[in-house]
């Protein structure tokens, strides 16, 4: 990958950590416990992986990165975003992974389309004390 390419991807994985880690604010929780709420976790991978395929990034290779770098931020221990990203890839036929999953990737979608249509599913979710 090239400097610039690289850049790119450290830059979108910068906002996407951004987009989650504020909801976390938001909700007064730390998100170095996202792993332990499914539906959190899968919000922030769906997120993850709507913001690579906006950004058209090849989904094995520069897709990865972005997310495993972006869950790293997220997480506060960037040396563990690949096996983060890993467990993500593990809790794909969980149900509730796949409810924040989607949930994600529909606030990415929405905020892509409208910069005022923050994210924003994922404090709800917080905030409502449910975990998963």
């Amino acid at each position: 990958m090239s400097e610039d390419h690289l850049e790119r991807i450290e830059t979108l994985a910068r906002i996407g950590s951004s987009l989650a880690g504020v909801q976390f604010e938001a909700a007064a929780l730390d998100p170095t416990q996202l792993t332990g709420d499914k539906w959190a976790f899968g919000y922030c991978f769906g997120l993850l992986d709507a913001m690579a395929q906006y950004a058209n990034l090849d989904q094995y290779s520069e897709g990865v990165k972005l997310m495993s770098n972006a869950l790293g931020k997220i997480m506060c221990d960037e040396m563990r975003g690949l096996e983060i990203f890993t467990q993500g890839v593990d809790l794909q036929s969980d149900p509730q992974f796949v409810e924040g999953l989607s949930a994600g990737a529909q606030d990415l979608t929405a905020w892509a389309e409208d910069a005022n249509a923050l994210p924003t599913q994922l404090a709800r979710h917080l905030n409502s004390g449910v975990r998963h």
